[in-house]
């Protein structure tokens, strides 16, 4: 039988080869057909990193039968794949510390090329209150060209795909199983009108993947790492959407916290955050104003003149401003040079930010707005 590529990939990610062991592998052998038949000849050096569990997933999943079984299931969900060594991969996924090596994808796979994006998670258990903001914000990034990036489950994940829609731009949802199936059932809808406004549906697990706990936490990376920002709506300390932002804060994306009810304990993630630095915003206006992402002139003719360039007076200000006047530093390098302890400097920056003073770049570095 003739297998398509596609299907040489999903053998491959079937066995859920940890980043560091399918990413060479696939650059060694220059895709996983070549890895398929080096397998079968028994061509052992080239598996000798491979945990042996995953081992025995690819010899289970080696077989002719298993192979047209998998082919059958990527064409009746239509599911196509794209992997880390093709043009077509999303490039601000490349450059994360942790990307995945394949990709499968439903639907629109021109939603990953460069544009405005913003991941909004939260609770799936959230109030009232946390899912009328989230549809709201996410509607209005939407209209003015935002895709909203999210993870299908139900509460905040639910109103921000759902707000993306109605404001007219395309969304994307990641899922921790296989696209063969959809997670949780009562978006099975959901999932359909996603694919049928031109949206995404995207996971790293091949077909027959079932969502596993320990899928979601690691998921939540790709989420992240497709989307300029993060947005938390609504979340605990400990919580799905926390680990999210440790995987933002790890490869440099800004983060923009809703505050949400001040004495819920659904919140206390958000305030944790806020005390920490993280971008505080109560509407969508604030986002676009900062990124420079409102098209309406007459908002962005306000930002004119907020941005001073004088030597501000505040004593970390000063510090942070004369520090970056000889060119962009990390943020590292700011706490060694200024001396400011790391949640103040944070705090700093993020005022800097606000008064338009300073730009934050991508890998955490910054410089003076010019």
């Amino acid at each position: 039988m003739d297998f398509e590529k596609r299907t040489y990939d999903a053998w491959l990610a079937s066995a859920e080869l940890p980043y560091d062991s399918l990413i060479p592998l696939l650059h060694e052998l220059n895709g996983s057909e070549p890895v398929y038949h080096a397998w079968h000849r028994g061509e052992h050096a080239h598996f000798r990193m491979i945990p042996d569990f995953c081992r025995r997933k690819l010899s289970e999943s080696a077989g002719a039968d298993r192979l047209a079984l998998l082919q059958s299931v990527l064409e009746k969900h239509e599911i196509h794949t794209v992997t880390i060594l093709e043009a077509e991969y999303p490039g601000i996924l490349r450059d994360i510390p942790d990307p995945p090596g394949i990709l499968f994808f439903q639907g629109n796979g021109d939603c990953v090329k460069p544009g405005r994006t913003a991941a909004m998670i939260g609770s799936r258990n959230a109030s009232w209150a946390g899912l009328k903001a989230a549809r709201k914000i996410a509607s209005e990034l939407s209209r003015n060209g935002v895709k909203i990036i999210s993870g299908l489950a139900l509460g905040i994940d639910t109103e921000s795909h759902c707000g993306c829609l109605e404001g007219g731009s395309p969304t994307i949802a990641v899922m921790g199983c296989g696209l063969d199936r959809t997670y949780p059932v009562e978006n099975d809808k959901l999932k359909k009108e996603i694919l049928d406004k031109g949206g995404l549906i995207l996971s790293e697990y091949a077909p027959g993947a079932k969502p596993s706990g320990y899928h979601f936490p690691y998921r939540n990376r790709i989420i992240s790492g497709l989307s300029n920002v993060v947005i938390l709506m609504e979340a605990k300390i400990r919580s799905g959407s926390m680990t999210t932002i440790g995987h933002a804060l790890k490869q440099g994306r800004e983060v923009y916290v809703y505050p949400g009810d001040p004495v819920s304990p659904m919140s206390e993630g958000n305030r944790l955050l806020l005390r920490e630095g993280g971008h505080y915003f109560t509407e969508a206006k604030e986002i676009l104003e900062d990124l420079d992402w409102l098209d309406n002139l007459r908002y962005v003719g306000q930002n004119i003149g907020c941005s001073s360039q004088l030597v501000p007076e505040d004593p970390s200000e000063k510090a942070v401003y004369l520090a970056l006047e000889k060119g962009t530093l990390g943020f590292d390098e700011l706490v060694h040079i200024t001396g400011i302890a790391p949640p103040t400097l944070m705090s700093t920056l993020t005022v800097m930010q606000i008064r338009k003073v300073v730009d934050a770049l991508p890998g955490k570095r910054y410089q003076i707005r010019h």
